[in-house]
């Protein structure tokens, strides 16, 4: 991502858009924006190699905020803006930012969780204590690029707000920002981005999808239209309003879409030529409504946030192979393993393994290998590959019910359920159990408030479309799941909470 590169051909060309204020940037204005904001940065004494930690909502100071950071050789290191004082001071404690970018609604837990580390802290909007005005500071500063304009890198965080905060720190590559490699250049080939490509992009930015994302269509001269906040009307009218010709979503939004279109009318863009999902698998189901709704355009992708590897599937192909993630995307190879890492055939359920076979041209700061053997990585995905070698997703490693001597595997369950037209939303655990060790727990969130035994018709919904040993045995109906804020199920903290109790 170098705005430069785009502004002195088109400098006029829209580079973002807020899609609910309407407050935007054109290259050229981003370039000079990013340019003060590098300016202000070495002034301060941030160099090269130096952290830039970006506590922030969706807001259209995000993307010179990257530029700045991607065209100063920083680590750029967005963070949950959900984060608790306490939960950030974990980030900030591993990541040792020399600048911090926040906004008013955040600076307090902010300025708690930096406590008395010196750095350069700035705010965007009206300021607050103890933060520069990031306004201020940009128009004080000067137009023209560093003197010594190198590309950045990234840090995404795994865990969420659970867990000790792991880093996956892209290696520095030492080039001019002009010369930087392109990223997923195979997934964006096949989704069409380049410069006429105009991305809506709902989810949180520091997301690893939206980041990666809006990094690849604003390296290729598009443009992005970003939500401040999901919600299915927005998201929708944007597509229309803005001419989007690509989407990008988690499964949990397309089941908010499906839902919303069910009791609305909801104007399709001729434009809107390709969607696709990633964050985890989307129930087939989901994925067949859309189909229905859109047409073929929805492309699935999955892989790691930390870039070990990626699959993919096109619309066609999620057609015939239902269920399937798709097959390796680049150069990359999957292997299936039992618990002893022997490889397993076509079908058996094991270990999700990535192999990479090339030089990866983006790599995690000091990544040692992980796998059973040298070069693989694996994030403890179940899964089994058909014959053809399209990958199927069972569910986590840690969450897989043993019940009887049986595995289950909570994916399969989820999805069944999830087909019931009143679940929202599902979340299937292993519960204790003195005769079998585990039995199958389903806690569901309704569309509505439903009369009669909901829990007996569920399931009966589940044992019509599963083996009987996998249909839960108990279903407890809540007001929500706990979901983080990128859309992602919070397994671990529903898991902490029931099985507490």
């Amino acid at each position: 991502m170098y705005p430069a590169a785009i502004a002195r051909t088109a400098p006029d060309r829209l580079a973002y858009v807020m899609a609910g204020s309407g407050a935007s940037l054109t290259y050229a204005e981003l370039d000079e924006a990013s340019n003060r904001l590098a300016q202000r940065l070495r002034a301060a004494g941030v160099k090269t190699g130096d952290t830039f930690l970006l506590a922030l909502e969706n807001r259209i100071e995000w993307p010179v905020a990257v530029a700045a950071g991607m065209r100063s050789g920083l680590y750029v290191t967005p963070v949950n803006s959900h984060l608790r004082a306490h939960e950030l001071g974990a980030l900030i404690a591993e990541a040792q930012p020399t600048a911090v970018l926040t906004s008013p609604t955040l600076a307090v837990t902010v300025a708690e969780a930096l406590g008395n580390r010196r750095c350069l802290r700035l705010c965007v909007g009206e300021g607050a204590d103890g933060f520069l005005s990031f306004a201020e500071e940009l128009a004080g500063s000067a137009a023209e690029p560093i003197e010594d304009e190198v590309f950045g890198a990234r840090v995404l965080y795994s865990g969420g707000t659970t867990g000790t905060p792991k880093a996956f720190r892209q290696q520095l590559l030492g080039v001019h920002p002009s010369e930087a490699p392109s990223r997923h250049s195979a997934l964006m080939e096949k989704l069409g981005v380049g410069p006429s490509a105009v991305l809506l992009s709902p989810a949180p930015n520091y997301h690893a999808a939206p980041f990666t994302f809006q990094l690849a269509t604003l390296a290729l001269g598009g443009t992005v239209v970003c939500l401040e906040k999901f919600h299915p009307a927005a998201a929708m009218a944007a597509i229309v309003d803005h001419g989007v010709t690509l989407s990008q979503w988690v499964p949990t939004m397309l089941i908010r879409l499906v839902e919303f279109h069910r009791t609305n009318d909801v104007e399709l863009s001729p434009t809107h030529a390709a969607a696709v999902t990633s964050g985890g698998p989307c129930a087939a189901d989901v994925k067949q409504q859309i189909d229905q709704w859109w047409g073929p355009i929805l492309h699935e992708y999955y892989g790691a946030s930390e870039g070990y590897g990626h699959t993919y599937i096109s619309p066609l192909e999620a057609r015939e192979r239902i269920g399937s993630v798709g097959r390796p995307l680049g150069p990359t190879r999957i292997h299936i393993t039992d618990e002893d890492g022997a490889e397993l055939p076509a079908g058996e359920v094991g270990t999700v393994w990535f192999e990479a076979l090339g030089v990866q041209q983006y790599v995690n700061q000091g990544e040692q290998s992980s796998g059973v053997r040298e070069g693989w990585k694996s994030m403890s995905d179940l899964g089994a590959l058909d014959e053809d070698g399209f990958l199927y997703l069972k569910g986590r490693k840690g969450y897989t019910i043993v019940s009887g001597g049986v595995n289950i595997y909570p994916d399969e369950v989820e999805a069944a359920i999830q087909s019931h037209p009143l679940v929202r939303d599902v979340a299937v655990l292993g519960e204790p159990d003195r005769e079998f060790g585990e039995k199958v727990l389903a806690v569901v969130e309704l569309t509505q408030p439903a009369a009669g035994d909901v829990q007996a018709e569920l399931i009966a919904h589940a044992r019509e479309r599963l083996a009987t040993f996998k249909a839960p045995k108990r279903v407890v109906i809540v007001d929500s799941l706990p979901r983080l804020p990128t859309g992602k199920l919070n397994k671990k903290a529903l898991h902490d909470t029931l099985l507490s109790q």
